[in-house]
Protein backbone atom coordinates (compact mmCIF):
# COMPACT_ATOMS: atom_id res chain seq x y z
CA UNK A 1 0.00 0.00 0.00
CA UNK A 2 1.03 3.34 -0.51
CA UNK A 3 2.16 5.96 2.15
CA UNK A 4 0.58 9.25 0.27
CA UNK A 5 2.16 11.38 3.28
CA UNK A 6 5.99 10.09 2.58
CA UNK A 7 5.13 10.44 -1.65
CA UNK A 8 4.08 13.92 -1.13
CA UNK A 9 7.11 14.88 1.33
CA UNK A 10 9.48 13.09 -1.03
CA UNK A 11 7.63 14.72 -4.15
CA UNK A 12 7.73 18.44 -2.96
CA UNK A 13 11.41 17.76 -1.98
CA UNK A 14 12.47 16.78 -5.45
CA UNK A 15 10.52 19.54 -6.63
CA UNK A 16 12.67 22.10 -4.58
CA UNK A 17 15.40 20.42 -5.71
CA UNK A 18 14.99 21.76 -9.39
CA UNK A 19 12.55 24.87 -8.86
CA UNK A 20 14.03 26.57 -6.12
CA UNK A 21 17.11 28.17 -7.47
CA UNK A 22 16.31 31.81 -6.36
CA UNK A 23 17.33 33.24 -2.74
CA UNK A 24 14.89 35.00 -0.89
CA UNK A 25 15.11 37.32 2.64
CA UNK A 26 11.93 37.63 4.83
CA UNK A 27 11.69 41.04 6.59
CA UNK A 28 8.43 40.38 9.65
CA UNK A 29 6.71 43.26 9.76
CA UNK A 30 3.98 44.52 12.18
CA UNK A 31 1.14 46.63 12.38
CA UNK A 32 2.62 50.63 13.70
CA UNK A 33 1.06 52.07 16.85
CA UNK A 34 -1.94 53.64 15.19
CA UNK A 35 -3.72 52.56 11.89
CA UNK A 36 -2.08 55.33 9.98
CA UNK A 37 1.37 54.36 10.71
CA UNK A 38 3.30 52.50 8.14
CA UNK A 39 4.21 48.82 9.37
CA UNK A 40 7.24 48.18 11.54
CA UNK A 41 9.62 45.23 11.70
CA UNK A 42 8.56 42.80 14.29
CA UNK A 43 10.70 42.36 16.97
CA UNK A 44 9.18 38.97 17.53
CA UNK A 45 9.93 37.58 14.59
CA UNK A 46 13.60 36.80 13.20
CA UNK A 47 13.86 37.44 8.80
CA UNK A 48 15.24 34.70 7.29
CA UNK A 49 16.63 33.22 3.70
CA UNK A 50 14.92 30.70 1.88
CA UNK A 51 15.31 29.09 -1.37
CA UNK A 52 12.06 29.35 -3.98
CA UNK A 53 11.02 30.42 -7.52
CA UNK A 54 9.49 33.49 -8.87
CA UNK A 55 6.90 33.65 -11.53
CA UNK A 56 5.52 36.76 -12.79
CA UNK A 57 2.17 37.45 -14.10
CA UNK A 58 1.44 38.46 -18.02
CA UNK A 59 2.18 41.92 -19.06
CA UNK A 60 0.06 44.59 -18.78
CA UNK A 61 -2.91 43.89 -21.36
CA UNK A 62 -4.81 46.27 -23.78
CA UNK A 63 -8.21 48.07 -21.51
CA UNK A 64 -11.02 45.73 -23.00
CA UNK A 65 -9.31 42.47 -22.78
CA UNK A 66 -8.51 40.03 -20.04
CA UNK A 67 -6.69 37.18 -19.22
CA UNK A 68 -9.37 34.70 -17.72
CA UNK A 69 -6.67 33.05 -15.46
CA UNK A 70 -5.60 36.29 -13.66
CA UNK A 71 -8.54 38.79 -13.88
CA UNK A 72 -12.29 38.94 -13.29
CA UNK A 73 -15.10 37.66 -16.14
CA UNK A 74 -17.68 39.63 -14.95
CA UNK A 75 -17.57 42.96 -17.29
CA UNK A 76 -19.68 45.18 -14.89
CA UNK A 77 -17.21 45.18 -12.37
CA UNK A 78 -14.27 47.08 -14.56
CA UNK A 79 -12.81 48.35 -11.37
CA UNK A 80 -11.96 44.66 -10.42
CA UNK A 81 -10.90 43.73 -13.79
CA UNK A 82 -6.69 43.90 -12.74
CA UNK A 83 -4.24 41.46 -11.69
CA UNK A 84 -4.70 40.87 -8.03
CA UNK A 85 -0.80 40.56 -7.80
CA UNK A 86 2.06 41.19 -9.72
CA UNK A 87 4.43 37.82 -9.35
CA UNK A 88 4.13 34.33 -7.46
CA UNK A 89 6.81 33.21 -5.37
CA UNK A 90 6.71 29.39 -4.62
CA UNK A 91 9.05 27.29 -2.40
CA UNK A 92 8.91 24.55 0.32
CA UNK A 93 8.07 25.72 3.86
CA UNK A 94 9.30 22.68 6.15
CA UNK A 95 12.55 24.47 7.24
CA UNK A 96 11.37 28.19 8.12
CA UNK A 97 11.52 29.24 11.68
CA UNK A 98 8.28 30.58 11.36
CA UNK A 99 5.40 31.28 8.22
CA UNK A 100 5.56 34.09 6.52
CA UNK A 101 2.47 36.38 6.91
CA UNK A 102 0.48 38.69 4.82
CA UNK A 103 2.24 42.20 4.65
CA UNK A 104 5.79 40.74 5.56
CA UNK A 105 8.04 42.11 2.78
CA UNK A 106 10.28 39.35 0.94
CA UNK A 107 13.42 40.58 -0.59
CA UNK A 108 15.05 39.20 -4.01
CA UNK A 109 18.57 41.14 -4.86
CA UNK A 110 17.55 44.57 -4.56
CA UNK A 111 13.76 44.47 -5.42
CA UNK A 112 11.52 44.41 -2.17
CA UNK A 113 7.85 42.56 -2.13
CA UNK A 114 5.12 42.58 0.24
CA UNK A 115 2.73 39.70 0.74
CA UNK A 116 -0.64 39.95 -0.52
CA UNK A 117 -1.89 36.00 0.23
CA UNK A 118 -0.82 33.01 0.88
CA UNK A 119 -3.60 30.51 0.32
CA UNK A 120 -3.73 27.28 2.08
CA UNK A 121 -3.68 24.11 0.22
CA UNK A 122 -2.07 22.00 3.29
CA UNK A 123 0.79 21.53 1.17
CA UNK A 124 4.19 22.33 3.01
CA UNK A 125 4.85 23.95 -0.70
CA UNK A 126 3.67 27.77 -0.60
CA UNK A 127 2.45 30.31 -2.96
CA UNK A 128 3.13 32.96 -1.66
CA UNK A 129 1.48 36.40 -3.94
CA UNK A 130 3.45 39.38 -3.97
CA UNK A 131 3.16 42.98 -5.16
CA UNK A 132 6.24 45.06 -5.91
CA UNK A 133 7.07 47.78 -2.82
CA UNK A 134 8.78 50.84 -2.54
CA UNK A 135 8.60 50.27 1.53
CA UNK A 136 12.16 49.87 2.82
CA UNK A 137 12.45 46.74 5.68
Amino acid sequence: MVDWDSALVALEGKVAEVFDTQTFHVFPTAKGVSVNDDRVADPSRAGFDFRGSIHFGPVALMPGFSHPATMTVDSRERGRESPSHEAVITALSSDWPHPIKVEDIIGWGAARYVVAAIPEDGGRRKAIYVNRTKVAP
